[in-house]
């Protein structure tokens, strides 16, 4: 079947890692820094780029956001002979120690039912490819960021889902145990994408894993600013590239 939203891609667009963004505006700030960068597609919330990092073909593609998007992206790279994808977004910390600007690497995580039971049974474990999570792990100890690894949380909603009081009156009310229960099972970071890209990618056999710049800290509110933050995930792309074709 023809991809119907990463529509006119030939498998020779792709390059040899293809990194997943939820935001649009992150591909080309990423994709600036390669030679001869081009677009492929640029449809809805998905842009693919591809170009040259250190003279061999790499691509980019974002998301949006959330378990939906990222599932048809993730499948149509899929369906267009993708050869290794590698998630970089941000996380909220759910433990002290964890700080904004920090790198998140998971190597599992938990996930919501829902979408995600079409493919598989909840008891299927959405884990990363242990060699590229070893690759790039190495390669971002190296770099100068305080480097984690650990089980995080991906949800299917940003508000209740994950912990966060709305201000809507007259509603549901937030169910105030979510986090700590999770918190107590050592659950590191939250997220909204991560779970769908390594459960598909293991089920289709496709190395994933995912490199996260912590945003906040969920336990003290610090944020990063968004000047650091944009320049962290262009700093974490260049670790994820690095590890992948070096």
């Amino acid at each position: 079947m023809d991809n119907i939203h990463l529509n006119m891609i030939e498998p020779e667009d792709l390059g040899e890692i293809t990194l997943l963004v939820g935001d649009p505006a992150r591909v080309r700030l990423i994709a600036e820094n390669w030679e001869n960068p081009r677009v492929i597609t640029n449809n809805r919330e998905f842009i693919l780029m591809s170009g040259l990092w250190k003279g061999v073909t790499v691509s980019i593609c974002s998301t949006g956001i959330g378990v939906g998007s990222t599932e048809i992206a993730i499948i149509e790279l899929i369906q267009s002979g993708v050869k290794k994808l590698v998630r970089l977004g941000g996380c909220g910390a759910w433990q002290e120690k964890f700080l904004p600007g920090d790198l998140m690497l998971n190597h599992a995580m938990v996930r919501d039912p829902g979408l995600l039971s079409h493919y598989v049974s909840d008891v299927y474990p959405a884990v990363a490819d242990p060699d590229l999570l070893q690759k790039i792990t190495r390669q971002a100890e190296g770099s100068g960021f305080r480097v984690h690894t650990g089980i995080g949380i991906t949800t299917q909603s940003y508000y209740h889902g994950q912990g966060r009081e709305n201000k809507i009156k007259n509603g549901p009310k937030l169910n105030n145990d979510f986090m700590p229960y999770w918190q107590e099972r050592h659950i590191t970071n939250a997220d909204m994408e991560t779970a769908v890209l390594f459960l598909l990618a293991s089920l289709y056999q496709i190395p994933a894993a995912n490199c996260l710049v912590v945003h906040v800290n969920r336990l003290n509110q610090k944020w990063v600013s968004d000047e650091d933050y944009q320049g962290f995930h262009q700093k974490a792309a260049e670790i994820v590239l690095d590890a992948c074709i070096g």
